[in-house]
């Protein structure tokens, strides 16, 4: 990360994606650069194998979401360019819920967690999709977290290869993950690409993202009514029921809403970072001052 932002500063690059939380405050006010934070459709989760134990009791899935403190959070790992997951989907999505988040309480982690059979904890796996900077502060900072109401958990940062492999098995029974930290980035801004690549049981891998191995018939069933339905008002209510359910199932610990962080050179126009992590340059040019 420390190389990406010196390559900037020195002209050697000319645009840098992520620009690292942790060092936008280098680049602010140089008058070289260009800095673009954009708030985010970006939501980040630890997903839980609910095909495996202890992960198939929703009290285990539910003290995981109260032992992570998600403010300290945004600050720890994301600088403050993060806000607490609200909802499964930010603002900006269309039928948004905002339903939570989920409040910081390890004391109701522990007691959740003793009623499962757990009085001690236990030992897992944390794996991260990524390895960049913020995605190691992430994964150590839930590792911590989980430690702080007895859950130890062996982390490890995964390449993009390893994750292809480890995901590419077809039976959920040699599913080798246990806790997955990855995000979801719903680039159509509706609001069935945002849920059903994820939560759809028939999207396990190695079909699309459902590596939490979530099945629910009602959401299944409601999430093909929705597409169905052309009335907003019919969308809007089973949008709302289905963001609901999924919030109560607890799949996953929901973490942020993170933004998105970019910086240029000041000679580069039009090249444009989007909320959902892409990027806009059909009219990009180089204009010298």
């Amino acid at each position: 990360n420390s190389t990406r932002v010196a390559m900037l500063l020195t002209g050697e690059a000319q645009f840098a994606f992520p620009l690292p939380a942790e060092q936008v405050k280098q680049v602010q006010g140089k008058d070289q650069v260009r800095l673009d934070i954009t708030p985010s459709i970006i939501l980040r989760y630890v997903e839980m194998n609910m095909s495996k134990k202890p992960f198939q009791d929703k009290r285990v899935r539910e003290a995981f979401n109260y032992a992570i403190n998600k403010e300290a959070l945004c600050k720890v790992a994301f600088a403050g360019y993060a806000d607490p997951a609200t909802g499964y989907a930010p603002a900006a999505i269309d039928f948004a819920e905002k339903l939570g988040p989920w409040p910081y309480d390890p004391k109701k982690a522990r007691e959740l967690l003793k009623e499962a059979g757990y009085p001690n904890g236990f030992k897992t796996t944390l794996w991260s999709a990524f390895n960049n900077t913020t995605a190691v502060k992430t994964m150590q900072f839930v590792q911590q977290q989980l430690a702080q109401v007895g859950i130890k958990a062996e982390a490890r940062a995964l390449e993009a290869g390893q994750r292809v492999q480890v995901y590419g098995n077809k039976d959920p029974k040699k599913a080798p993950n246990r806790l997955y930290i990855i995000g979801w980035s719903n680039s159509t801004v509706d609001p069935d690409w945002g849920m059903r690549p994820a939560l759809y049981s028939k999207n396990q891998p190695p079909v699309l993202n459902n590596e939490a191995y979530y099945q629910n018939p009602k959401v299944d069933a409601l999430l093909d009514q929705a597409l169905a339905d052309t009335d907003p008002a019919k969308r809007a209510a089973e949008y709302k029921e289905l963001q609901e359910m999924v919030w109560q199932d607890a799949p996953w610990a929901f973490l942020v809403f993170e933004d998105v962080t970019s910086a240029a050179n000041k000679h580069l126009k039009n090249f444009n970072t989007l909320a959902d992590g892409s990027f806009e340059f059909y009219s990009a040019e180089w204009q010298e001052d």
